[in-house]
């Protein structure tokens, strides 16, 4: 008996085995269907009472209202985001869209609003930093999914005394306009377009606890001293907004001292307030703020060179099994040239560039190194779980 090879058979059933798996593929890709997300608007972090006291100026921009009776900050949030590509997520902005089951909901959450006036011999300087937080939250539980903070900073001088009339204007083309090349909702898309939004995260992080030590209360200004428990939430926001845009992971929102039940008080334009259930992290963040030190390096003519350093501790643990990925004392310094004309100096601002300036503070580089040094391999793994 002559056998013979069955090659055209062959060819045949591995054609069809390569259509059968093309087709397949696309079934699959059918099914991947973007993620529909309900854009809820602009809120405010804090309950109805807490908004005029926290937001004075944000929340005066916020009673203006469209002809429809919109919120100017929800309709400009609502066109920003039709100018940028997303992710695999649909998103809905109208709220009466009909839909079998409530989408997973998204907002824009103002949690600070700080402004600083200087006088000097010549003028005023005029810094004013707005934070937020891109929060996901499933709208049938009010439990928050994740949370990516982000925020802006202005610097300017003017020769007027700047009021708060002056303040408010300067505020709202923050808010509504490109007039100082930065805007807090242009901030907004540009993050939001950058993360991965799932229903589902592999773990969450979150900035658990904030110590100040007595050796750096003397260098903050007088509105921290005053109100520590404010400082420790700016020392928070802060370290999150860096190692979540480092790292492109959501993290938790700081909490202590300012919830109840482990829960976040979420008020929206339209003056309803949401108390959104905060789950516990997998993993936990502790910053102490050890101090801070100013070291002479040089003098010319022209002025002085400083260096000035700020000096913290950082840990990072697993709770629930008492592991430690992190525990060490961190430090940087950053180096400024006082004028020698200038009569007098606000040392604060320089310190706070050293402990958490873009590019240049102990926060924004630290946070890049836990995925670049291999001393940090075990956050480096850590962090991979929470993406």
């Amino acid at each position: 008996m002559q056998f013979r090879p069955l090659m055209k058979d062959s060819r045949t059933i591995l054609t069809n085995l390569i259509i059968f798996f093309l087709l397949m593929c696309g079934f699959s890709v059918c099914l991947a269907a973007p993620l529909p997300v309900q854009l809820a608007g602009f809120a405010f972090r804090g309950n109805s009472c807490q908004i005029e006291q926290y937001y004075p100026f944000v929340s005066e921009v916020d009673k203006e209202k469209l002809d429809n009776g919109q919120s100017v900050l929800d309709h400009e949030l609502s066109e920003k985001i039709k100018n940028i590509q997303l992710k695999n997520i649909h998103l809905i902005t109208d709220k009466y869209s009909n839909l079998e089951a409530p989408p997973l909901t998204l907002a824009c959450c103002l949690d600070n609003e700080m402004v600083s006036r200087e006088e000097y011999v010549d003028g005023y300087k005029i810094v004013i930093d707005l934070s937020a937080q891109i929060l996901l939250f499933d709208f049938t539980s009010f439990k928050l999914i994740a949370c990516y903070p982000f925020s802006i900073q202005l610097i300017h001088f003017s020769k007027l005394k700047p009021t708060d009339e002056i303040i408010s204007k300067m505020i709202r083309n923050l808010l509504l306009s490109n007039k100082y090349e930065i805007n807090l909702l242009d901030e907004f898309t540009h993050v939001l377009a950058n993360v991965e939004i799932k229903k589902f995260y592999g773990g969450a992080m979150q900035v658990t606890d904030v110590i100040i030590e007595k050796k750096a209360m003397p260098f903050l200004p007088e509105k921290f001293k005053k109100h520590s428990r404010d400082f420790e939430t700016f020392v928070a926001q802060n370290f999150g907004k860096y190692l979540s845009k480092n790292q492109s992971i959501s993290i938790l929102p700081y909490t202590k001292g300012y919830s109840i039940g482990n829960k976040m008080a979420v008020r929206f334009s339209n003056a309803e307030v949401f108390h959104l259930k905060i789950p516990d992290p997998q993993f936990a963040i502790q910053l102490t703020i050890r101090g801070f030190k100013k070291v002479f390096i040089d003098e010319k003519v022209s002025g002085s060179s400083w260096v000035y350093g700020a000096f913290a501790h950082v840990s990072i643990t697993q709770p629930l099994l008492n592991k430690s990925y992190l525990d060490e004392n961190v430090k940087n310094g950053v180096v400024k040239i006082i004028p020698a004309l200038q009569k007098s100096v606000d040392e604060w601002p320089i310190y706070q560039e050293s402990l958490m300036g873009c590019d240049v503070g102990l926060f924004d580089k630290l946070t890049k190194y836990l995925s670049e040094k291999t001393e940090y391999k075990k956050v480096k793994e850590v962090l991979a779980r929470c993406r």
